[in-house]
């Protein structure tokens, strides 16, 4: 049975109000997300209070939010293994994909991303260097903002190596410095604790992150809020590559031009690029 149909067949599913109806689209749509996340997460996902996902859960027959994630997460899993990924992921995923990502970058263009993507280029042109932290996912967005920031003249470096190597590039900032700090769906303990030490060391934090209530925007003083929908079992990061080419965009000027023009030559000197046609 794949997750929708699960949650269609629940008890007084035909009842549920507009809101709790947003709660159930959350789980039928990001059951990853969901089936680790706490009632605030998926409330915030929602945009619904906390006390609506308690109360969707109970109508759905369970006594709290725990129980249904407990039987949300059986089922995601057991989805997974048999390839039963998503409503429809099997008749066009290339589509669905592309049309999820539009959706998601759609999303993405909000007064308040926009707003802080600008802060955050302010931030990381002024600072002495910045220092790029992700895991997992998140990896493939920083290595873009370290490549092309370096290119462009900026002191941007990629500390993404073990915990421990990171935290000795961590305790290594101070004020004036930057921490850019790339989070996608799950929180690990060493990107949170890192995050907060680049804090406590007096450094501009920048975050990416899914959700505007993460426990990284405590730390936060420019936060980006990039969706990761996806539509099969792992989240989709071109929001989150859309969100720091945005950044990057607004460190281009005359001085990143001109970087840019003196690393192309450097690497026509060394001979690096095969551009015979």
């Amino acid at each position: 049975m794949s997750i929708e149909a699960w949650l269609a067949g629940r008890e007084a599913r035909g009842t549920l109000g507009p809101q709790a109806e947003r709660v159930v689209h959350v789980l039928a749509r990001t059951p990853q997300f969901a089936s680790y996340s706490s009632a605030r997460e998926v409330a915030e996902r929602a945009g619904v209070n906390v006390s609506t996902v308690v109360r969707t859960a109970q109508q759905l027959g369970f006594d709290g939010w725990p129980r249904l994630r407990e039987e949300l997460r059986a089922l995601y899993l057991a989805s997974v293994s048999s390839g039963d990924l998503a409503p429809g992921a099997a008749t066009d995923p290339a589509a669905q994909t592309l049309r999820q990502d539009a959706v998601n970058l759609s999303t993405l263009a909000t007064p308040d991303n926009l707003a802080a993507i600008r802060a955050a280029a302010r931030a990381v042109r002024t600072a002495r260097r910045t220092l790029v932290i992700s895991s997992g996912s998140g990896a493939g967005p920083a290595h873009v903002l370290g490549h092309l920031g370096a290119i462009a003249g900026h002191d941007i470096r990629l500390a993404l190596g073990s915990a421990t190597a990171q935290a000795v590039q961590v305790s290594q900032l101070e004020k004036g410095d930057c921490l850019v700090t790339l989070n996608v769906w799950r929180l690990t303990r060493t990107l949170r604790g890192l995050t907060r030490l680049a804090r406590e060391r007096g450094a501009t934090v920048i975050v990416l992150t899914d959700l505007s209530a993460s426990p990284l925007a405590e730390e936060a003083d420019h936060l980006v809020v990039t969706p990761i929908e996806g539509v099969h079992a792992g989240p989709s990061v071109t929001a989150m590559v859309a969100a720091v080419q945005a950044l990057l965009a607004e460190l281009g000027d005359d001085d990143a031009v001109r970087s840019s023009g003196a690393v192309q030559q450097i690497w026509q000197e060394l001979d690096l690029m095969d551009d015979r046609p």
